[in-house]
């Protein structure tokens, strides 16, 4: 495997099905959509995170953004209109991590999925791919395809739950910010501080402010001493996985704990660590 597996550039945006996912943590409901519409990459559908790359659970272990059923996804992928034989290019704005998130789904559901490098603003500020005409500009508004049928399979990358980690033969790594991992702040979930054993690597401090992934060797010193085989979490298994990305491109595969943060510490019989 290659980094061009994992992420595309904006020249390959013309061969294939391209997914517009900006989402922030805690900002208001359909904000992503409306800057969707004020501006995207011609032909661009938009898919929302929390409605079809999550699925409510009233199990609060399960985290706060609890995974979708392979129904679930193949419904909300269905009314969209994605084809899941074709490769898809998902993309979202540079300080933000659900075009990760999109990517591992939707490759947990077994689909052909890069991310695009730099997201947004690597098309935007005079990066449009050669195949669009010169001088383009940003397509406005909604834009819809005709609803499929679609039946997937999840389970094609690996995850683990709460009842495996305490004999987990790696490392387990928190990509959350230090302060965080630490038990300094906690501004979401009722507990601060992380789970027993896990090490500390922010997954933030790793992209540029375009939001480009760095180069091999940087990725490779980030994470050199960590013990494989690798789990990773963070709050409620976004973010998590901007850093499962990041060690697939070294060629290193890493499991996701999907509950994170926010679902270990809302079992009452799971011990924190602050520090």
């Amino acid at each position: 495997m290659s980094r061009s597996d994992y992420l595309a550039t904006a020249a390959q945006l013309g061969h294939a099905q391209v997914i517009d996912v900006r989402w922030q943590l805690n900002e208001p409901p359909g904000t992503g959509r409306a800057a969707y519409e004020a501006g995207h990459i011609p032909g661009a559908l938009f898919l929302s995170l929390e409605d079809v790359l999550t699925q409510p659970n009233p199990d609060k272990t399960l985290g706060r953004h609890p995974m979708p059923t392979a129904e679930h996804l193949s419904v909300g992928l269905g009314q969209l209109g994605i084809d899941p034989a074709r490769p898809i290019v998902v993309y979202d704005e540079p300080g933000t991590s659900a075009a990760a998130r999109a990517w591992w789904v939707l490759r947990w559901a077994g689909l052909d999925v890069r991310v695009l490098d730099g997201g947004w603003p690597a098309v935007r500020d005079g990066g449009w791919p050669a195949w669009l005409a010169s001088g383009a500009e940003p397509e406005t508004g909604p834009r819809a395809a005709p609803p499929v049928t679609v039946q997937l399979t999840t389970g094609h990358l690996p995850t683990i739950y709460a009842d495996a980690i305490p004999t987990w033969p790696g490392s387990l790594v928190d990509v959350r910010a230090a302060e965080r991992y630490r038990g300094e702040v906690e501004p979401i979930d009722a507990k601060a501080g992380h789970i027993p054993g896990a090490v500390n690597r922010p997954v933030a401090a790793l992209w540029d402010a375009q939001g480009a992934m760095p180069d091999d060797e940087t990725l490779k010193a980030y994470f050199c001493d960590l013990k494989e085989p690798l789990a990773l979490y963070c709050g409620s298994g976004v973010s998590a996985c901007q850093g499962i990305l990041a060690l697939a491109v070294i060629g290193i595969e890493a499991t996701l704990y999907p509950p994170s943060w926010s679902g270990w510490s809302a079992d009452q019989l799971h011990e924190v660590a602050t520090g």
